[in-house]
């Protein structure tokens, strides 16, 4: 059973859809059009992160207005060390489609998750961002929120999309 379905049957709302092989091809341009559009501007957001900022509302490619919700690091049973990035997009409670906001994550990932941590001194092996309409509290089922989620590798400074 994927993670899609048991989040399904135990009443979650998420409206993404699984990613399937077939997406492969097309996320890996994504990402690495990202990459080299980061590479452009990389620098000043880099110098943003080292000198401590980290934006409560940054800014997304999809336009829309998010906070920061929190930030939650853990070491998992696998030994594997992950960092959530949890933020909250109220527009999402008025139909914002995944497709609409997919861009936003890679750029979280790769412009605000990895630069933080790098100046934080923190080493972690998945980044999961997470958008939600509302604030949930982390591990506890809120049926009446609608959540997004993208989990990244990070190798090299860069983030690369798992596609659960």
């Amino acid at each position: 059973m994927t993670r899609w379905a048991a989040w399904n049957l135990f009443g979650g709302n998420i409206k993404s859809r699984p990613h399937t092989a077939a997406d492969f091809p097309r996320r890996m341009c994504h990402t690495v059009g990202a990459v080299a559009r980061f590479a452009a501007f990389g620098g000043a957001l880099c110098g943003a992160a080292a000198a401590g900022v980290l934006e409560e509302t940054p800014a997304v490619p999809s336009g829309n207005e998010i906070h920061l919700q929190e930030i939650l690091l853990e070491t998992r049973d696998d030994k594997l060390r992950v960092a959530r990035f949890r933020y909250i997009m109220p527009l999402i409670r008025q139909g914002v489609e995944f497709a609409e906001i997919e861009d936003d994550f890679f750029h979280l990932c790769i412009g605000v998750a990895v630069p933080y941590l790098t100046t934080q001194g923190e080493t972690v092996d998945q980044v999961v961002i997470s958008m939600a309409d509302r604030e949930t509290e982390f591990g506890v089922m809120d049926t009446l929120a609608t959540q997004y989620f993208e989990a990244f590798t990070v190798q090299d400074g860069t983030c690369i999309w798992e596609g659960f």
